[in-house]
């Protein structure tokens, strides 16, 4: 009777004898059992087992046989009239006709089988010998706990509200019923247990949260895998066949299926030098020496923060750091998340041409973690099936490095074990999220660097904090890299990682300066480390405040002998609208635009250009003899540019120092125009109203006033700063909120600072934590129930995650199609297009390409309220919309009039 239960049937199709094509519960839980036993013992990093050992009180191959069995108990609520009859001619095929006459007189009600499965198995695992050694309650509690763990395969834990909501006779429980749920259910359970060589000695005493969250995890990718019924690389189904027959080599088949999808073994090679690391190195900076210095001493878990200015080599630091770690200290590869896909991008192909050199025969699995990562032609040619470059006897047929394409579907590009993306992508696994625990499974006793974490506002460093909690408590070490960073924050996120670890909050040295190196491990506590500047990066900066009407036909005087300028603003439509001013002083060759409301073709297109045009010197480049680039704040992160000379809107000070890392940012630039020789930056200034208070305009609407006033007041008298060496002292003049308005502040600008204080303490800081609070994970190592930890919900299209995790304007991705006499057609691409008829991969890709993100309040809400085309019922496109713009390129949504312009993206103008 056991095989007789179906756990997967496809479409319900039958056999030409009339029965039904299915693969059994027995066999599917055996299945996944086998999987998670095959990642625990070959693939799961050291670390990450330790933090199971020590959460579950097991080791070895205990610890391997108690996982494996825990996660093959996930569909056990699927052996239910409720799940049974879902299908009912193949329900009733195989459990019979007089059940499913039971199940029709059964009132109607939401069963999911996870929760059943949550219902039913506490009881089998108190029978099986769960508890023996504690007392009956904590044994009741962890069977419970354990029970909703597996049970939440699906992405979400259910609530004990939620069991016990559930109808006894769908569940096949109740006391009496002809569906004998102890002798189904029970002696299925039994039959993996034997499978499995579990007995009682094999079941946890305990359950702690990093337990909790990997073997959450464990369980749905391994359900995940094991729901592949492809006859050659995954499960097909069983039908009839008996168990004892079906499980003979099972546990090859799953490792079949493993090295299938790419799942591969993590490098374990010795330590390398930093200059045989880093070839093109031959002298490590004064940062990089004290890394070196450093990575000796770490083991998992570990923080390493480091504050230095752009250009000292901080990406190569923290590169180091990951591979020292990974060696050393046996952690499972790393993931870089950054501020912006922008920066993601250029990331990715460091990290690719660094990891091609360090396994150079190797095949290794490199993710891109990001909605748009699908557009990027360079990185759709590095999918592949991984199992497919290598040979019969299992070695690579060459290096490479390669994205496995199983691990670039949505919610499993953190399980690879190298990865790049937006740092949102991570931070979900701290929002109690659906499948939240799937990424802090895949980042579990993983090396997670976090790049530009100033750029961060207060509201996702708060998350921030939280989810340095937890990868402290999964035994991941974190390396945050920063260009500044105040004082408050850098003792938040240690204090926020010593907690997970277990430790007290630790004291922080003050006295030293900045740039430094701050080490936490829970045995040696915080080491801060300063070290000298380069010269290339120590030098005085001029600061210049300029009228906003009157600098660009000073800049033309400017330029007029050469040099590359740029000009940053506050937001999308001051971009357009400066573009649109120098048009009078510059020719189309000598000026361009670049923001995120470009269509992704046209944006990935000026992205290439900026780095041709401002990247390193190379012989294959050609640096524009005039050239002013007006963007926005995408040229401010990590893109590898240099200017002769800045222009910018007001903003926070670090990211104004951030922006002066693009100025003579390459030493090996010898010549600059005679004008240009020190790096400048000309500030624009805020007008006065009659009451003579700063008005902050654009600004303003992007950045807190308190910030931006202490800014003002900081910077506003100042023509030259001395960097590094004032960077300390400017920060905390800005950050420091409790600090007393330093002396010849005006009234009027003392009272704008005092109101505008009360503000950003009382309103902007409570409302934003508050915020956070209520999305974010519990705290890392309180006593929560598991259903705490999730939501339901969908929560993986990328408006919903940055939304989310960034709490700025929402947000919808937008794709223009544009009306002709032929019909419909895209834009750029001039491809047609039909919205009635369902779009294949290819095209999908070259609607996405025409798209962009839209954020502007209220013309979003417009869009919301659309209905998308019917046919798109790709997860790609599902949280997409569309406009049709008329054949001059123009469109009305509501109030706004939006406009396709070549030259400025897309135009958004109030009708």
């Amino acid at each position: 009777m056991n095989t007789r239960f179906w756990a997967k049937t496809g479409s319900g199709e039958f056999f030409e004898d009339g029965s039904p094509k299915y693969h059994p519960v027995i066999c599917h839980l055996a299945d996944t059992a086998a999987v998670a036993m095959e990642i625990m013992r070959n693939y799961l990093s050291p670390v990450a087992i330790a933090a199971l050992e020590k959460g579950l009180g097991l080791s070895g191959d205990s610890l391997i046989r108690c996982c494996g069995f825990l996660a093959g108990c996930h569909d056990l609520g699927k052996v239910s009239p409720a799940f049974q009859f879902q299908v009912s001619e193949v329900g009733k095929a195989l459990v019979g006709e007089h059940f499913y006459d039971l199940w029709l007189n059964l009132p109607d009600g939401k069963t999911p089988h996870g929760t059943v499965t949550a219902k039913t198995m506490p009881e089998f695992l108190l029978d099986a010998g769960l508890g023996e050694l504690i007392p009956t309650k904590q044994a009741e509690k962890l069977a419970r706990k354990l029970a909703i763990i597996v049970g939440g395969h699906h992405g979400f834990f259910p609530s004990q509200k939620d069991i016990d909501n559930l109808h006894d006779g769908l569940c096949g429980t109740s006391e009496g019923s002809d569906w004998q749920h102890r002798r189904f259910a029970h002696t299925i359970f039994q039959q993996l247990q034997k499978f499995v060589g579990l007995t009682n000695t094999d079941l946890p005493t305990q359950c702690d949260n990093a337990a909790a969250m990997i073997l959450a995890g464990l369980t749905t990718v391994s359900d995940w895998i094991a729901s592949n019924p492809d006859e050659k690389t995954g499960f097909p189904y069983a039908n009839d066949t008996s168990f004892d027959k079906y499980v003979v080599k099972l546990l090859e088949k799953a490792n079949r299926a493993l090295t299938a999808i790419g799942w591969t073994k993590t490098f374990r090679r010795e330590p390398l030098q930093f200059t045989k690391l880093f070839p093109q190195i031959t002298e490590p900076r004064a940062l990089q020496n004290s890394v070196i210095a450093t990575a000796s001493t770490l083991t998992a878990p570990c923080l390493i923060l480091v504050e230095a200015s752009m250009g000292e080599g901080k990406t190569e630091a923290a590169l180091y750091l990951a591979d020292h770690l990974q060696h050393q200290a046996e952690t499972g590869g790393f993931y870089i998340g950054l501020p912006t896909q922008a920066t993601s991008n250029a990331m990715w192909e460091r990290v690719r041409k660094f990891l091609g050199q360090r396994y150079p025969d190797s095949i290794v699995n490199l993710t891109l973690s990001h909605s748009a990562a699908a557009l990027r032609e360079d990185y759709q040619q590095t999918i592949c099936r991984l199992d497919q470059v290598y040979d019969e006897e299992g070695r690579p047929k060459e290096g490479k490095v390669a994205a496995g394409e199983w691990h670039t579907a949505r919610k499993r590009t953190l399980l690879s074990p190298y990865g790049v993306g937006t740092v949102d992508q991570a931070l979900m696994g701290a929002v109690r999220s659906r499948h939240q625990f799937v990424r802090l499974f895949g980042l579990a006793g993983r090396t997670v660097i976090l790049d530009e974490i100033h750029a961060y506002d207060l509201y996702t460093s708060t998350l921030l904090e939280r989810f340095l909690e937890w990868l402290a408590l999964l035994g991941s070490p974190v390396i945050a890299l920063s260009a500044t960073l105040p004082a408050d924050t850098r003792r938040r996120l240690v204090n926020a990682y010593a907690t997970g670890c277990g430790c007290s909050e630790p004291e922080l040295p003050i006295d030293k300066p900045y740039p430094r190196l701050t080490a936490f491990t829970p045995a040696a506590g915080v080491d801060v480390t300063s070290f000298p500047a380069s010269p290339h990066v120590t030098r005085t900066l001029t600061l210049r405040w300029v009228n906003d009407k009157e600098w660009a036909e000073v800049l033309k005087e400017k330029l007029v002998d050469g040099g590359c300028a740029a000009v940053i603003c506050s937001t999308v439509g001051r971009s357009q609208e400066v573009f649109e001013r120098l048009k009078e002083h510059f020719t189309p060759n000598e000026l361009g635009l670049f923001h995120g409301r470009f269509l992704f073709t046209d944006r990935e297109c000026i992205e290439k250009d900026c780095i041709t045009k401002f990247g390193k010197p190379d012989k294959a480049r050609v640096r524009p003899h005039r050239y002013v680039l007006v963007a926005t704040q995408v040229i401010e992160q990590s893109l590898d540019l240099d200017f002769d000379l800045m222009i910018s809107d007001l903003a926070p000070v670090d990211l104004l120092l951030q922006r002066s890392g693009r100025l003579h940012r390459h030493a090996e630039r010898k010549e600059r125009p005679t004008k240009l020789t020190q790096p400048t930056m000309w500030l624009i200034s805020p007008n006065c109203d009659e009451t003579g208070k700063a008005q902050f305009t654009e600004s303003g609407f992007i950045y807190n006033r308190h910030i931006l006033l202490r800014t003002w007041l900081a910077l506003r008298k100042k023509t030259f700063i001395q960097l590094p060496d004032e960077t300390d002292e400017l920060i905390e003049s800005v950050y420091q909120i409790d600090a007393s308005i330093p002396q010849g502040v005006e009234p009027v600008h003392q009272q704008d600072w005092e109101g505008t204080r009360a503000d950003y303490l009382s309103g902007e800081t409570r409302r934003k934590i508050a915020e956070a609070n209520n999305i974010k994970l519990p705290s890392a190592r309180g006593d929560h129930k598991p259903c705490e930890f999730t939501q339901q919900g969908e929560e993986d299209d990328d408006n919903t995650i940055a939304a989310v995790t960034r709490l700025g304007e929402k947000s919808v991705t937008v794709i223009f199609v544009q009306q002709t006499p032929n019909g419909l057609i895209l834009p750029v691409s001039k491809k047609e297009i039909d919205l009635d008829r369902a779009p294949d991969l290819p095209t999908i890709r070259t609607l996405l390409e025409h798209s962009t993100r839209i954020s502007k309040r209220g013309l979003v809400e417009e869009f919301l309220k659309q209905k998308n085309p019917d046919k798109w019922t790709s997860a790609l496109l599902r949280h997409c919309r569309y406009v049709i713009l008329s054949p001059q390129g123009k469109t009305q949504v509501g109030k706004w009039e939006l406009f396709l312009d070549a030259q400025r993206g897309v135009v958004i103008e109030t009708i």
